[in-house]
This record gives structure tokens, sequence and C-alpha cells, in this order.
């Protein structure tokens, strides 16, 4: 069985049920055995918090996973709002506990939501970031035009997946081929501006301007 993507081919085949249901949309005990493994990949999740320098006052994760990311982000900057999203209850609960004193303070919330329908009002996010979770967004244009509209004018995005440079064989075997690369970049181009793509250590990234 296969399956495209709209608007571009970034997901030519249905991944076997055990990756499907351990990374792509978490449930069950390989859910949590996903999570967990998610949750060790601490270098690759620095180096995207390394890209977001100025986050602004209000930052969304799309693709929120066990919140590792999200959990580094509230340490560094204290006073940013973090609102997490993600459609596995798996993800959203093993990231409650993980930010649970955010949480407390209330500079986190952990919402259900996807690529397509954001569960934030137009205009209220600075930044959003979504980390390996671009092959898993059904409509890449619709994905990206539903970012445009959360973030607000001039707001980032931070965009990133495995890199086929990385030190992780396992990453290496997920990274996105040279044509998917160029998809994104075209992809970004058509509703955001002065984009960049970024080669790290374990990713591949794209930061981008919201227009207006």
């Amino acid at each position: 069985m296969t399956t495209k993507t709209k608007a571009v081919g970034l997901a030519p085949r249905r991944p076997p049920k055990p990756i499907l249901n351990a990374f792509f949309l978490p449930r069950g005990i390989l859910g949590y055995v996903g999570g967990f493994l998610m949750s060790r990949g601490v270098d690759q999740q620095g180096e995207i918090a390394d890209l977001i320098t100025a986050p602004g006052s209000d930052l969304c994760e799309l693709g929120s996973g066990p919140g590792l990311l999200a959990a580094v982000l509230a340490d560094r900057h204290p006073h940013l709002r973090l609102h997490l999203v993600d459609p596995s209850p798996v993800m959203r609960s093993q990231a409650a506990r993980r930010c649970a004193r955010f949480i407390d303070a209330g500079l986190v919330s952990v919402n259900d939501g996807t690529a397509e329908s954001l569960p934030l009002a137009a205009g209220s996010c600075d930044t959003l970031v979504a980390v390996n979770s671009i092959l898993m967004w059904p409509d890449l244009a619709a994905g990206l035009a539903e970012i445009s509209r959360v973030l607000r004018p001039g707001g980032t995005l931070v965009l990133s997946w495995h890199s086929p440079a990385a030190p992780s064989s396992a990453s290496r075997r997920l990274a996105l081929t040279v044509y998917q690369i160029a998809e994104i970049s075209a992809a970004l181009t058509v509703t955001f501006s002065g984009v960049q793509r970024i080669d790290l250590v374990h990713s591949v990234a794209w930061v981008a301007r919201r227009r207006g």
C-alpha cells in the first residue's frame, strides 16, 4: 500500500505497523517505547534549540513528542510560553510528565492537534518549531499555510529532519533524499520569506519568516 502527500511526495510509503505505532502516531506499548527512544535524542534537540536564540513570548512546537525540546527551551528561556501540539495521547502524556514543573508555572500547555489544524489563534505565536515530524504531515502545503496563520507577521518557522550525514546509523536510515530536501525548500519559498537551509550535525534544518 502506498500513500502520497498532497502537493509533494514526501512520504511515498506507509511505514510498517510497528514503526507507525512507535514513531509516526505513537500508541500503545510501542508508543511508550518510541517515546523513550525519542527522549534519548538530547544532542539533536539541543542543536535545534541553539537555532532558537530569540523565540519571543510564545512558541508552538508541532509534533512535540515526549517534550524533550520543550524542556530544553523552557530551561533556556524562563519567561517563554510554550504551546505543545501532538496528535498522540501517548506523546502528550509523556510531554506533560517531563514538563510538569513548567505546566504548574503556567508556562507550558500540551494540546491535541495536527499540522493542518493547530489549536491556536491566528497570529498567536512568535516562533513555531517542528522537529522530525514533517514526513508525517499528509499535506505539506496545507500544513505550511496553517503554520503561517498561527505565526505573527515576521514570526520564525524552524523545521528539521534527520540528516543523511548524522552520526547515528538509525538517523541516516531515516534521512531525507535529495529530492525531498528540494521539495521542502521549494514549498517553503511559496509561503515564507528568507528561507535558509542549515546542515547541522544531526539534522537538516530550515529557518524561514512569515510574510507580512
